[in-house]
């Protein structure tokens, strides 16, 4: 089987799409008797260092020209000898970027997209939750056998993690991911206010792209009571994110529409206790691993929100219950969503 993927993320992005497509293709260049792959890095900005792993079943081409050029090549000759040509099917995070190829296109739906009808016309969809399978099929219109729930990795912070460093002394409380309101960096802030003033000595880490709630949350920390125990790094790297979650005692992730349960499994991976949102998405993947709040997210109260996180602080330094996370962690692998993927490949290929 010859695959071509649309790479150019990978190549670009740290996180997100990015680590998806780094660590889909490293896992399927490590199964036996895998398929080629032909990477395609078509577009603009530098460079990670990061590299595919060499591989004789691996090329990769980079192409230094706009990502809009790749879209409007899709339906012409010149994008199908970029990407399609001599495979038997494409696969990415874009879909404009994969239809019009002469061979089926396949796009992994990490965050629900603004022309979410177009889905319908791919050949397949990975989805990475039985929540977002159902929501393609019943909101975006896809035919329910071209839909294939591929459940995500989630060891790749764990892998080079500097040793654990937690002092239940000084509790860390981590929130990781871009600072939107759709994320209640304002109600965390309020909740870890609310336990140092009961004499919880927690101390408050944002991790993340600067959102829309980015400004607000600067200034309300400027004014707040607890602002020298409160941290920001607003360009995290891998290894910036590894450093965190070696020292936080608690994931606090709270969302109510996100697709993928990436995040917090990421947390568990690493031993960190978590507090998330009865989203469906991380209730389906996290069950009885993790402190649950209440949505919606806009409804959030600081004082349940402080009695969550207390109760994440206390078994923060358990060992026992550190393994368990771990061990739960340890079923979301790469290595089995890359053998699904191609399982998922070979499925839609018999029906083409």
């Amino acid at each position: 089987m010859n695959v071509g993927l649309d790479y150019w993320p990978g190549s670009v992005h740290e996180p997100g799409r990015g680590r998806y497509l780094r660590e889909v293709v490293a896992a399927l260049a490590r199964i036996e008797d895998g398929p080629r792959l032909r990477l395609v890095d078509w577009g603009p900005g530098a460079r990670l260092a990061m590299q595919p792993e060499e591989s004789d079943r691996l090329t990769l081409r980079r192409v230094l020209l706009p990502r809009s050029w790749l879209v409007r090549a899709a339906r012409s000759e010149l994008g199908a000898r970029a990407l399609a040509r001599g495979c038997d099917l494409v696969h990415g995070c874009d879909l404009r970027a994969l239809t019009g190829r002469r061979a089926p296109a396949v796009v992994a739906v990490s965050e629900w997209p603004q022309e979410s009808r177009d889905l319908a016309s791919a050949a397949g969809i990975v989805a990475f939750s039985e929540h977002a399978a159902r929501r393609l099929r019943d909101e975006a219109g896809v035919v329910p056998e071209r839909v294939h729930v591929i459940p995500v990795g989630c060891e790749h912070f764990a892998r080079g993690m500097p040793p654990p460093s937690r002092d239940p002394r000084r509790p860390v409380a981590l929130a990781l991911g871009r600072i939107d309101h759709a994320r209640a960096p304002l109600a965390i802030l309020a909740a870890c206010e609310r336990l140092r003033d009961e004499g919880v000595a927690v101390e408050l880490e944002f991790l993340g792209q600067r959102g829309d709630a980015y400004d607000e949350l600067r200034a309300r920390v400027t004014r707040s009571r607890i602002c020298a125990f409160v941290r920001f790094d607003s360009a995290p790297t891998d290894a910036l994110v590894r450093a965190a979650l070696a020292r936080a005692s608690a994931l606090v992730h709270l969302s109510d529409g996100e697709l993928t349960p990436v995040t917090p499994l990421e947390a568990l991976a690493c031993g960190v206790s978590v507090v998330a949102t009865r989203a469906p998405a991380f209730v389906e993947a996290l069950g009885e691993h993790a402190i649950w709040v209440e949505p919606p997210v806009d409804d959030v109260q600081p004082e349940a929100l402080a009695l969550a996180i207390a109760s994440a602080l206390s078994c923060a330094s358990d060992p026992a219950a550190a393994e368990r996370r771990i061990r739960h962690a340890a079923r979301y692998s790469w290595a089995a969503h890359a053998a699904l993927t191609l399982r998922a490949w070979r499925e839609i290929l018999a029906r083409a």
